[in-house]
């Protein structure tokens, strides 16, 4: 398992790396470095808050435009990903939902000990001659 939180971690920062230097090219064409001009083709404005709108925005229309046209491919990927996660990795689950019954087992056996105590503590002080 931490094998394989490893490898998605590397898979997905080497995605954004490569994602990012070929998407947000700083060259001169890019518009005087305005990574917003790249997507929408307008110029960025000098003002801070017009700015700022323009960049969200930006990255507004960018996720429109991929997030939509990859929803069954993202769904067909996930239920790919929990096939082969249960198939490979029989031991991954079961262990932990045959420890799950013993765990709530001692959760009720400690809350009705420290139930117990309570009531003890509460006992002592109810009969206690110095109050």
């Amino acid at each position: 398992m931490k094998y394989l939180v490893v490898l998605l971690l590397i898979i997905s920062f080497a995605g954004m790396g490569i994602f990012g230097f070929a998407l947000f090219d700083m060259g001169p064409e890019n518009g005087g470095n305005c990574l917003a001009s790249a997507i929408d083709g307008t110029e960025c404005s000098a003002n801070i808050i017009d700015s700022a709108g323009h960049h969200i925005s930006a990255v507004k229309t960018f996720t429109e435009t991929i997030v939509p046209s990859s929803d069954g491919l993202l769904l067909l990927l996930a239920f790919l990903f929990l096939i082969f996660i249960f198939s490979f990795h029989k031991n991954l689950l079961y262990p932990k939902l045959e420890f799950f019954p013993q765990r709530l087992r001692n959760l009720i056996f400690n809350s009705f000990y420290s139930k117990q105590k309570i009531i003890s503590w509460l006992s002592l002080l109810e009969l206690s001659p110095a109050l």
